[in-house]
């Protein structure tokens, strides 16, 4: 079988996709936790300080979701790099998708081409 770029490509995207969707959730905690801090040097109303602990509480499942999603994207791109479990690999670009758009969209595109080169 000929081996082409396409998985190669789809594999980089992936990474890179995975890498941004990790960045992204460690940088949510890292203002989440500054915003939670806030309050302590601030002088500022407690009712304001109850609402922004509210939004925070409600949303601070988003940063686990983004760091599990880049990791599986991570996991799919070296599959499809190694050229190895094509359901993994597409599994990988599809979660690339979700995290980076641009590059998801290629990647899903690419690795269904490649379909074939994968073992």
């Amino acid at each position: 079988m000929k081996q082409t770029w396409k998985p190669i490509m789809a594999g980089i995207l992936d990474i890179v996709s995975g890498a941004i969707g990790m960045v992204g959730g460690i940088y949510f905690v890292i203002i989440s936790s500054l915003l939670r801090g806030i309050h302590e040097y601030l002088k500022v109303d407690p009712g304001v300080i109850a609402t922004i602990q509210k939004i925070i509480s409600s949303i601070i499942a988003i940063p686990f979701i983004l760091v599990f999603v880049g990791i599986v994207a991570i996991i799919g791109g070296v599959y499809a790099l190694q050229r190895r479990i094509w359901v993994f690999a597409l599994a990988g670009a599809i979660f690339s998708f979700i995290l980076f758009f641009p590059f998801g969209l290629v990647s899903i595109i690419v690795t269904a081409m490649s379909r074939e080169e994968f073992s």
